[in-house]
């Protein structure tokens, strides 16, 4: 009778024993997963704010651009120191494509980051 009470209590303490493995193994890598889940989010949080920053001035250069672009003397301005004597009116529309094209992709930018 004492030995079978013997080997119960040895079979149990067996089954403890892998328990406690198991239990102990899964911690390591619950502790693993969330180190890199916090290394993780720090980067994402320092990118995050890189690009807060590229759209705040993205936002600042929309915003210089539009005002340039939407007063008629800056835009004559333009125009006038874009020509020289030897320009023709083609290379002024090359020019004005251009700034047509850098506004758009300004704009597209500031559309992507909003």
């Amino acid at each position: 009778m004492e030995r079978s009470i013997e080997r119960i209590i040895e079979h149990k303490l067996s089954d403890l024993e892998k328990k406690l493995g198991i239990l102990i193994n899964t911690k390591e890598k619950l502790s693993w997963t969330n180190s890199e889940l916090m290394r993780e989010n720090a980067e994402l949080r320092q990118a995050n704010i890189k690009l807060k920053e590229e759209a705040k001035e993205l936002r600042k250069k929309h915003t210089t651009l539009e005002k340039d672009f939407n007063k008629s003397k800056s835009f004559a301005k333009i125009v006038t120191s874009k020509l020289t004597p030897t320009s023709g009116i083609a290379e002024l529309k090359d020019s004005v494509e251009r700034y047509i094209q850098e506004i758009d992709k300004c704009i597209k930018q500031l559309e992507d980051t909003l």
